[in-house]
């Protein structure tokens, strides 16, 4: 399967994924795929979030490029289920799959 399609499925379900970035392991929360700068792109939330209350979430959110990543596997972890603020949701200019 493609890095598109792991993600697709990944969004789709509301499921975390472990992937590997420019080489490096990493873990988040996919929400969606589109282009930016002309690029295809994910935007993500990177790390993890306790879903409890009083403990702040230790990720934050990221747009990457596709071709930077691989090794997308869907994971169990809890999905995280905040909203993207302004700023990072202008980086995608054409969203092709969302989270609903």
């Amino acid at each position: 399967m493609t890095v598109k399609t792991l993600l697709s499925d990944a969004i789709k379900q509301k499921k975390s994924v472990s992937f590997s970035f420019h080489g490096k392991p990493a873990f988040g929360s996919p929400h969606a795929l589109g282009k930016g700068d002309g690029e295809e792109r994910v935007l993500i939330y990177r790390g993890e979030d306790a879903h409890e209350k009083g403990i702040k979430p230790t990720g934050k959110w990221a747009c990457l490029r596709l071709a930077d990543l691989s090794e997308i596997i869907l994971t169990d972890e809890p999905f995280h289920e905040g909203h993207p603020g302004e700023h990072e949701a202008t980086c995608l200019h054409d969203i092709e799959l969302a989270v609903k």
